[in-house]
């Protein structure tokens, strides 16, 4: 089944960069000790919304525009949004690099700065354009391989050379570019092959406008999701690297079981929505359960191995990570692929930004009282808040009581029906 080979081939990929990852963390933690490792997962945090920032949007609205796009459309769109993050690129990562910097704390900046750069740089990535022409194994041969390599390049380093946390996260960083290139080099090249003509670019003032709703979308979400670093931070030192641990593993669970929504993405929109995105919230209660039982019952063991034997979460926290990675994962396929295919990206802005109010109390409190057990208490109380809000704002969509149609035109065909072209969003 051609739905069965895309998931496989995008779960080759996310599995690859989970394992290096996970591989890398004791390295990093015995590199140089738990608080630089506390110091560095900040600065990542920080990053994780640069990379919010210089994606775009395009990770959200851009699979479906490639795959309605001929060849012509699918240069110009890529083009242009190359254009544009790279436009983004330098002076975001260098507010990310400071901001990280001055979130570690003295002695510990370049940490900070490093694991921030690292992880902006992510948002240059051409995985959606590769979601949009279901090419999951050349996304894997050209953007994932050097990705991974970078990583073991820096955790071989760290083992056998003795280098500390900055050599093997800038190692990291390395391979994140090396896989832009050979992404970019790929397509393009591809689009000649495929006889793509180059067309006028329009201004990257007028493409940044016309992203913006996305871009609201992806920036509030990861701005959500990075202020329990921020806020434990500062109102609880001591209990940072022990949130900054476990905040770890759990979006490294979250990047492994990534393919699941990112096949979502693609199948919601392309038949009759309110019957698919029913179908998907309903399917996502069962599969997240599962999701909670299995960090609960596997947990311990993952975090025994990573934390090497400094860092040990309690059962507690255990099960409040699991909560919050199932949490975490039904609210991706609410928001990406159904609040997406009816075109309410503002619902899910509004949404980010009540939880996001909600976590600053109730982190807040939990960090102070209950340490990083706490913080994490607060966060899933957000995260629920923000699906509850999710589900109301498309629940007259699923219901049929809403006579408006989505702006961007469903395309229709089944789950298994190739990508079928239509023309680009906007003329050349």
């Amino acid at each position: 089944m051609r739905s069965a080979s895309t998931a496989i081939g995008y779960g080759l990929s996310m599995i690859m960069l989970a394992l290096a990852s996970l591989m890398v963390i004791p390295a990093l933690i015995r590199a140089s000790g738990d608080t630089a490792y506390g110091a560095l997962s900040a600065g990542q945090v920080i990053g994780s919304v640069g990379a919010v920032v210089i994606g775009y949007g395009w990770g959200m609205s851009g699979p479906a525009i490639i795959a309605r796009a001929d060849a012509d459309g699918r240069r110009a769109e890529y083009v242009e949004a190359l254009r544009a993050r790279l436009f983004l690129c330098v002076p975001v990562c260098l507010a990310c690099c400071v901001i990280g910097a001055v979130l570690a704390g003295s002695g510990l900046r370049g940490f900070g700065a490093i694991g921030a750069l690292a992880q902006a740089v992510i948002g240059m990535s051409g995985q959606w354009y590769f979601v949009g022409i279901v090419a999951p194994y050349w996304f894997l041969l050209v953007e994932t391989v050097p990705r991974v390599a970078g990583t073991m390049a820096g955790w071989l380093l760290m083992r056998s050379a003795g280098a500390d946390a900055l050599v093997g996260t800038g190692c990291q960083c390395l391979g994140i570019v090396a896989g832009v290139l050979c992404s970019s080099i790929y397509i393009l090249a591809r689009l000649r092959r495929e006889g793509a003509l180059p067309r006028r670019t329009r201004s990257i003032a007028v493409v940044l406008r016309e992203q913006f709703d996305g871009v609201a979308a992806s920036i509030t979400n990861a701005a959500v999701l990075s202020l329990p670093m921020v806020l434990v931070s500062f109102l609880n030192p001591a209990a940072r690297p022990m949130y900054a641990f476990v905040d770890r593993v759990q979006r490294q669970i979250t990047v492994a079981i990534t393919p699941l929504s990112t096949v979502m993405q693609g199948w919601v929109p392309r038949g009759d929505q309110r019957d698919r995105g029913r179908r998907a919230l309903l399917l996502m209660v069962p599969l997240c359960a599962v999701i909670a039982v299995a960090v609960i019952a596997l947990g311990p063991l993952l975090t025994d191995y990573l934390g090497g034997g400094i860092i040990r979460p309690g059962m507690g926290v255990t099960v409040l990570m699991a909560l919050f990675v199932a949490l975490g994962t039904y609210e991706t396929v609410l928001s990406r692929a159904v609040l997406t295919a009816f075109d309410r990206l503002r619902r899910i802005t509004r949404a980010n930004l009540a939880s996001g109010l909600l976590a600053v109390v109730l982190v807040g409190v939990g960090v102070r009282l209950w340490n990083a057990e706490g913080a994490l208490i607060g966060v899933v109380g957000s995260m629920l808040a923000r699906i509850v809000d999710e589900y109301v704002g498309v629940r007259p969509d699923l219901s049929g009581r809403v006579d408006r149609l989505p702006r961007r035109a469903a395309v229709e065909g089944a789950f298994e029906d190739e990508p079928v072209s239509v023309p680009a969003r906007r003329a050349a």
